[in-house]
C-alpha cells in the first residue's frame, strides 16, 4: 500500500489525520473505487477532497460538527475562488459586536473581544447561510452549509486558534479554561487583521492541483456506528479511526466548536457520541465476539496491579472496542462483496500491556464476516506515550505502530 511516512495533510491543523499522498496512492490502488469511497471518520476531509480532485464519487461522515464544517471548506470549488477577497471584505464591513452575558468564546476572551468575534460570525451566517438564522447558533447546520460559507467559518477557526495561542497547553488536544483577570483583549481592528490574514492564507492553500468539484464528493454529518447508506453501496473505504489512546476529540475542537456556538452541554453530549470518547457512556459491548487478543488484553488490564484498572481503564479499553465492533459491522453492510476497507490505525500500551489495534480489528473484522485483513506496519518515533516520562517505569520501549489495516 505504500508509506504513510509524509507529512499529515495540514492544511487546517488538528491533532489526527494522513497525508494527502498517501489517499491518492490508496485511490490508485482501490479495485472498485470508482463506485463510491466512504471515510466513516472523515476529520478535517483528506479523503473527501483528495477523492474530489481525483474525480471519485466520495462520501465522508463525522459526529463532529466543526470537522465536518472544515471538510466542506476544502472543497469549495475553483469558479469560487476569485470571490474569497472582496467576500471577506464584505464579512468584516458588515461585522458588529454583540453585548454577550454568556458565549463559548467567553472561556478564553473578554466579552468585548468575543462580542467582537462573535459578531463577525453573524456576519458570516448573514451573508452567507441565512440572513434570519444569524442569531440562532449554527452548532447542528453543518451539514446544510455551503462550501463557500464553510470555507469562511473555518476561516474564523483559524483566527481563533491563532488569537488564543498564547492561553494554549501543552497538550495539543485539551483545553484548560483561562481566568477571567487572564482572558484575551485583542482590539477589533487585530481580530480582523487577523481574519484577513487567514482567509489569505487558507485560500492560498486551498488545493494543489486544479480542482473543478464536478463529482459527487459529500462531507456530512454521521456516526460510523449507524451510516446513512443502503447495504452494499460502497465501492472503497479509506480511513483513520479514532486512536485508542484516551485523546479527547470533542475537546480538541473547542475553539471551533465555539464559533459554532456549542455550549458545554452541546460539548458533553459530542463527547459521549464519539468512539473512543475517554468520557463514560456505560458502553461495554460483548468481548467474547471480539477475538482472542482483545480478551486477553482485556484480562489483562482488569487484572493489573495500577490504580482504577480494573475499574475506569477496563470500562474505557470495552467502550472503544465496542464501538469498533460496531462500525465495523457497518463498514461490511455497507460494502460491496470483496470492496476493500484501507483503515490507518495505531497501537499503544497500557502500562507495560500491548495494545495491539490493528491485530484485535483484524480479529473483528474476520468474525463480522470479511475474508481477510492484511497489515503492513510502519513505526511512530513521536507520539503521546514517547512524551510521557512516567511510561519508563513500565517499559523500555516508548514508540508507537502505525499500521495500514486491509479488509476484504
Amino acid at each position: 500500500m505504500g508509506t504513510i511516512g509524509d507529512a499529515v495533510d495540514a492544511w487546517y491543523r488538528y491533532y489526527a489525520g494522513y497525508s494527502s499522498a498517501f489517499v491518492e496512492h490508496a485511490l490508485e490502488e482501490l479495485a472498485g473505487a470508482e463506485d463510491l469511497v466512504l471515510d466513516p471518520w472523515n476529520g478535517t476531509g483528506t479523503t473527501t477532497v483528495v477523492a474530489a480532485s481525483r474525480n471519485v464519487a466520495a462520501v465522508g461522515f463525522d459526529v463532529n460538527p466543526a470537522l465536518v464544517v472544515v471538510a466542506r471548506a476544502r472543497l469549495l470549488g475553483m469558479g469560487a475562488w476569485a470571490s474569497i477577497g472582496p467576500l471577506g471584505q464584505d464579512v468584516v464591513s458588515h461585522a458588529a459586536r454583540v453585548d454577550l452575558d454568556e458565549d463559548p468564546l467567553l472561556f478564553w476572551f473578554t466579552p468585548m473581544a468575543a462580542g467582537s468575534l462573535r459578531g463577525v460570525q453573524q456576519s458570516v451566517e448573514r451573508l452567507l447561510v441565512d440572513p434570519g438564522s444569524a442569531s440562532r447558533p449554527p452548532y447542528q447546520g453543518a451539514s446544510g452549509m455551503s462550501t463557500l460559507a464553510a470555507f469562511f467559518y473555518t476561516v474564523l477557526f483559524r483566527t481563533v486558534r491563532v488569537l488564543i495561542a498564547p492561553r494554549a497547553g501543552t497538550n495539543p488536544t485539551w483545553w484548560k479554561q483561562v481566568a477571567e483577570a487572564d482572558r484575551l483583549d485583542p482590539s477589533p481592528e487585530t481580530i480582523v487583521n487577523q481574519f484577513q490574514a487567514s482567509a489569505a492564507e487558507l485560500a492560498a492553500g486551498l488545493h494543489r492541483d486544479n480542482y473543478v468539484g464536478g463529482v459527487d464528493v459529500q462531507a456530512r454529518l454521521g456516526d460510523s456506528r449507524d451510516l446513512p447508506l443502503e447495504a452494499r453501496t460502497v465501492g472503497g473505504v479509506i480511513t483513520s479511526p479514532p486512536y485508542c489512546t484516551r485523546i479527547d476529540y470533542g475537546v480538541a475542537t473547542r475553539p471551533e466548536l465555539a464559533i459554532l456556538g456549542a455550549g458545554e452541554r452541546d460539548l458533553k453530549e459530542l463527547r459521549d457520541q464519539m468512539v473512543g470518547t475517554p468520557t463514560m457512556t456505560g458502553k461495554r459491548g460483548t468481548a467474547e465476539q471480539w477475538g482472542a487478543t482483545a480478551t486477553a488484553f482485556l484480562d489483562g488490564v482488569a487484572a493489573h496491579a495500577s490504580k482504577a484498572s480494573a475499574g475506569y481503564y477496563t470500562n474505557y479499553f470495552r467502550q472503544y472496542y465496542a464501538g469498533m465492533w460496531d462500525s465495523l459491522a457497518e463498514l461490511h453492510r455497507v460494502m460491496k462483496e470483496g470492496a476493500p476497507a484501507v483503515l490507518v490505525v495505531q497501537d499503544n500500551y497500557y502500562k507495560d500491556l500491548h495494545n495491539d489495534t490493528a491485530k484485535i480489528l483484524g480479529e473483528m473484522a474476520i468474525a463480522l464476516g470479511f475474508d481477510r485483513a492484511e497489515r503492513h506496519d510502519f513505526p511512530v518515533i513521536r507520539n503521546r506515550a514517547s512524551m510521557n516520562p512516567r511510561t519508563r517505569q513500565y517499559r523500555n520501549k516508548a514508540s508507537a505502530v502505525e499500521s495500514i489495516l486491509v479488509l476484504r
